[in-house]
Order: C-alpha cells, then structure tokens, then sequence
C-alpha cells in the first residue's frame, strides 16, 4: 500500500508535465497599418516593357506606434526581393524599373512594406498582374494555329502593319481584324493587344477606319460568302467555315460545340475576340472567347448593322447596334486587281 501512496502522486506529476509540454503557444495578434497600399500596371504588355515605380509616391501606409516602415518590390521573374526603403525607414533607392520578361506567360509585380522584428503590426502587401504578350503569326506569337493559306498580304502605308488576305469570289478579304490606332481602342486599353486582336471601333469609326483603296464590305458581300444565303438575315452553315482553332498564349480560344465543325474553309481565321461597349467615358469590353462581331457599311433604322458568331452555333448572325456605343472588329475588303 505504501508503494502505491507514493506512485499515484509521481504519475499524476508526470501526466501535468507532460500536459505543460504539449500545450500550444499562444499566437501574436498582429495589429494593422493605417492607410492603402496598391502598385499598378497594364494587364497586357509586351516582351520589354517597363514600367518606372518612384518609392516616395508609394509610401502610403503609417503605423500608429510611430514605428518605421521598409519597403521592398518583388521581381516577377526572378522571384529576387528588392528593398527600396530599409526596415529603420532609409530611403535606398527612389526608384525601381520592371522590364518585362521575353515569354508568354502571366506574371506579378509585387510591393511590400515590413516592420523592423518584434513589432506588433503586420506588414501588408500590394500586387498588379499582367500577361506578356507577342505579335506575329508565325507560331512564335501570342496567337498560334493560324491557317498560313493565304492569297497574299499587304503592308498598311499608315503604320506598317502587315494584312494577310485571301480571295472569295471577286473581292480580297483581310484574314487579321484591323489594328489601326488612328480610331477605336485596344482591348482592355492596352495598347500592347492591337497587334493581338486588332482593335474595337464604333460604326461611325468603322466607315474611315480602313486603309486607301481598301473599305468595309457591306452586308450583302458577307451574304455572298455562303451559296444560298440572302442579305439582311442569319446565315446558317458559314460560321464553322470562318472560324479558325485558334490559341491565345496556349489556351483555346474557340470552345468545343458539338453543332460547330470548325474548318476555316475560307481561310478567315476568325478568333472570338468580342466587343466593347460605352459605358460612360469609357467602353467595356465582354464577350471574348464566346463572340466575333464585325461591322458591315450598312445602317438600318438610324443603327449600324453587323454581322457576328456566338460559339455555340453554326450560325452567323445579323445585328442592329448603336452606331456610338457599340464596338466591333473590321475586316476590310477590296476588288481584285
């Protein structure tokens, strides 16, 4: 009995022991920074771009307790932090330049501001995102699988830029939605996917928008790419044959519908690039990966008329549209020589 009288008490020291080693630490309860913190860029750029940040403008957060704040930018390709402003609050450096990778892929720029150790407010972190993207339709750029079958191309005297075409009856048709900049906005506004998807005009826009000797075709000139059709409706059995399999940065762009055989018969290459739309001083854009709008020089009812496809059809459609508020791709069209 004695034995027992002197164990229980040694085991029951022991089970609190071990209860006092297993107990979890309490956790810091961080307080926060007074203040935003937000670092900016476009959403779409070009392989070498940059983009300047000045530090002084960006420090905008506080700490109540008056302790010092550092900062520093993450580089989006190498993952390499750079610290502008130490933790004790020096100024290093005032300015800090991205330049943009060579590749196509979707990346971040990221700013920080930390604490010197021990304090006890948490840091706070701000990031804009941005895809890398690359001209060309050589399958080294952005857009790949690009029907090469073409008549023949031609430079715009304007700016440069380069026209595949391809003949349908007695006109040449532009395989590449136009990319003029001298009207109508760049997808997203950055200016880098003109040369991607071309770029959105208004009808009124559409009507000057084409190159000398070139213009918009009319309603009745996208009815004759199909046997049968008629102006003025939907036009059943073209839509397939104008849309091409193509890929931006990787990903498929046309989606899979069991009623859409996409041939490209025509050589259009036709990408579902979408629209804009006012939205007061500025357009929206909506619809990419699902449509293709293009504007025709005919007008009905005080509105432009259009001619698009939605995915999931073999159909390309007549619509009627703000001829302001409304923007669209262009394919322009000449007679053959």
């Amino acid at each position: 009995m004695k034995l027992y009288k002197w164990l229980l008490p040694a085991a029951f020291a022991a089970v609190l022991a071990l209860s006092a080693g297993c107990k979890k630490e309490e956790s810091t309860e961080y307080k926060s920074l007074t203040g935003s913190l937000s670092v900016s860029m476009p959403e779409y750029v070009n392989a070498g771009f940059t983009k300047t940040f000045m530090i002084d403008t960006l420090m905008t957060l506080s700490c109540p307790d008056g302790d010092p704040l550092g900062y520093y930018f993450t580089n989006p390709d190498t993952g390499k932090r750079d610290t502008l402003v130490t933790a004790d609050g020096k100024i290093r450096e005032h300015y800090y330049t991205v330049t943009v990778a060579d590749k196509m892929a979707t990346q971040a720029v990221a700013l920080t501001a930390f604490l010197p150790e021990g304090s006890s407010y948490s840091g706070r972190s701000a990031s804009a995102q941005f895809t890398i993207v690359r001209p060309g339709w050589d399958e080294r750029g952005s857009i790949t699988h690009f029907n090469p079958s073409s008549y023949g191309s031609e430079a715009d005297p304007r700016d440069g830029r380069k026209y595949y075409y391809n003949r349908v009856g007695d006109l040449v048709w532009m395989r590449q939605n136009l990319a003029w900049a001298g009207s109508g906005r760049a997808f997203e506004n950055c200016d880098a996917m003109s040369d991607i998807f071309g770029r959105y005009y208004t009808w009124q826009e559409a009507q000057t928008a084409c190159p000398d000797g070139w213009r918009l075709p009319t309603d009745a000139e996208w009815a004759a790419l199909q046997d049968g059709a008629e102006p003025g409706k939907n036009i059943d059995g073209l839509a397939g044959r104008l849309m091409g399999d193509l890929y931006f940065n990787g990903s498929k762009m046309w989606e899979y519908w069991r009623d859409v055989k996409i041939s490209d018969e025509l050589g259009f290459s036709v990408m579902p690039v979408g629209y804009a739309m006012s939205e007061g001083d500025t357009f929206v854009f909506d619809g990419v990966y699902a449509y293709a709008a293009f504007w025709t020089s005919d007008e009905a009812d005080g509105l432009g008329v259009c001619r698009y496809i939605y995915q999931d059809k073999d159909i390309v459609y007549r619509g009627r549209l703000s001829k302001t508020d409304f923007g669209a791709s262009v394919r322009c069209v000449k007679p053959i020589d």
